[in-house]
């Protein structure tokens, strides 16, 4: 099972084009963008799971129990995936509280600009693993 890199793949791919391209795309795209990340994550982390060569060097930490400890992993990683998933669709909308007040009269939002890669971040990158 070679699918767990591609699911890992598709999310970073996703994560670039959210950080480039998808960057000024409305707030609703953005969202589904991140739920497709979590997704991903979670299904290349499954798929991971199910990976023998994985299983045979986990009894060199100690664990011996694979059955045991791959349905706690599973049921880790869909807890961590439904909370992602939900504080990703949820996030963003408006709750009424005291704060909201006080917001009222605040500095309107500034416009957050993301830095994008450039070509010295990429040569440091290369230098810093050449010299090792």
């Amino acid at each position: 099972m070679f699918s767990w890199p591609a699911f890992f793949g598709a999310a970073l791919a996703i994560w670039l084009l959210l950080r480039g391209p998808a960057a000024e795309t409305p707030i609703l795209v953005q969202k589904v963008c991140r739920a497709a990340i979590a997704f991903f994550l979670y299904g290349g982390f499954l798929y991971f799971l199910k990976w023998n060569t994985f299983w045979r060097v986990i009894p060199s930490i100690g664990i011996d129990n694979r059955n045991k400890t791959e349905g706690f992993l599973i049921l880790l990683s869909t807890l961590v995936w439904l909370v992602a998933t939900l504080r990703i669709l949820l996030r963003g909308f408006p709750i009424p509280s005291a704060r909201s007040a006080t917001l009222e009269n605040s500095d309107p939002r500034r416009k957050r600009t993301r830095r994008g890669l450039t070509l010295t971040d990429v040569m440091l990158f290369y230098y810093s693993l050449k010299g090792k």
